[in-house]
């Protein structure tokens, strides 16, 4: 039998809501979840008060994401045979550990690298069960709309935790923030088992299931789906990392263009998600692939004018769009029980985007410039639309 999700079979089938309180707890979950991650967007200021160099702060930051992409794979094979939940919750006493055992690291060493990669794999265990739920929760015709809703909450923690992490930071030093960190777990685990419990849901799993990753890779749209969400992640990535630099560089300030993208990504995904059920993923998938790659080519340009509004705009839109489409194109892909794999595969290659749009794109603008960072970046975008334009 395979593991079921929190809606019974008849719920999701039929479910003519997709706010039900399950819903609600589960993208809580997902929220603090993500507000622990990115409370620690701040640790390269720990870092720096360590007397740690640029290079090992890279090093540090950077192997987390190297962990959380090296054991995706594994958790969709633990995903398969345990179910979500199990799953779900393993991470988080993963990171709820790794998560606290920074209140003790006062210098550069193997102590702080055991605690990144351990961060890394707790992040990643949630990732792929929490996505795996998702997929195989929602029939096809509703995943649209609970991707939009899940992105909704993943970029509203990322807007929200820093900037209360800097107040904290301000106010008590960086063990209030890593107690913050820690508490968004708890507070997580508190909202998944809410979620869980809210419907009756067998727990009973297949020992017998076998995960094989390459035979998913025969699909050529699943595989034509990865190379753009590579670049996808890739884009976002450069811009998450180095928008701050070029703004710096300009004399501007870098929050008003976070804000406003952010305030329109977010307006994008609570309002469109049923319209991307209705009318095709693909659809808007290739409709928007340009505003992405717009916004991000008009950045240099326009970043230090009263035109900022104008890449802001055109990138919240992309982002608004483009993150539930893959997701939901994804989840299309493969039987329930492939859910697991699939996902896991999916948000590997995700991931590994962010890590390449912060390694790859700083290695260029090193050897370049930022302007031109940000255009090839835009331009890279384009290639994006046309793989998709060759899907089917």
């Amino acid at each position: 039998m395979e593991p079921m999700s929190f809606y019974s079979e008849h719920k999701m089938v039929n479910s003519s809501t997709l706010w039900t309180q399950s819903f609600v707890f589960l993208n809580l979950s997902f929220f603090l979840v993500f507000a622990n991650i990115a409370f620690f967007y701040l640790y390269p200021l720990a870092l720096d008060a360590m007397g740690s160099g640029h290079e090992v702060i890279g090093l540090v930051m950077g192997l987390f994401s190297v962990a959380a992409v090296i054991s995706r794979p594994f958790f969709g094979k633990l995903v398969a045979l345990k179910g979500e939940y199990r799953v779900i919750y393993c991470g988080m006493a993963v990171s709820f550990i790794a998560s606290l055992s920074y209140l003790v690291i006062t210098a550069f060493g193997p102590g702080m690298l055991l605690i990144r990669v351990v961060h890394g794999i707790g992040f990643s265990a949630f990732i792929s069960a929490s996505f795996s739920l998702v997929a195989r929760t929602f029939p096809a015709n509703k995943r649209g709309e609970a991707f939009s809703a899940v992105g909704a909450s993943l970029l509203s923690s990322m807007a929200l935790a820093p900037p209360f992490g800097e107040l904290l930071v301000h106010k008590w030093g960086f063990s209030a923030l890593y107690l913050a960190a820690s508490g968004s777990i708890v507070l997580a685990w508190w909202a998944a088992f809410m979620a869980a419990h809210s419907f009756s849901f067998s727990a009973e799993v297949d020992q017998k299931t076998v995960v094989r990753y390459l035979p998913l890779l025969k699909s050529r749209s699943f595989v034509v789906l990865l190379i753009s969400t590579l670049i996808f992640a890739h884009c976002q990535s450069t811009v998450f990392n180095f928008l701050a630099l070029i703004t710096s560089e300009k004399g501007v300030q870098s929050g008003r263009f976070f804000f406003a993208f952010c305030f329109v990504a977010i307006l994008v995904l609570l309002t469109v998600g049923k319209l991307i059920d209705r009318y095709g993923k693909l659809f808007f998938l290739r409709f928007f692939y340009p505003f992405l790659s717009l916004g991000i080519l008009f950045i240099p340009g326009m970043i230090d004018s009263s035109f900022f509004l104008v890449p802001a705009v055109l990138y919240g839109a992309g982002i608004g769009i483009l993150f539930p489409t893959h997701n939901a194109l994804a989840a299309d892909h493969g039987s329930q029980s492939e859910k697991p794999a699939i996902m896991s595969l999916f948000t590997a290659v995700y991931d590994t985007g962010f890590l390449t749009g912060a390694v790859v794109s700083g290695w260029f603008s090193a050897i370049t410039n930022l302007d031109m960072l940000f255009l090839i970046t835009g331009s890279l975008g384009f290639l994006g639309f046309f793989a998709v334009l060759k899907s089917k």
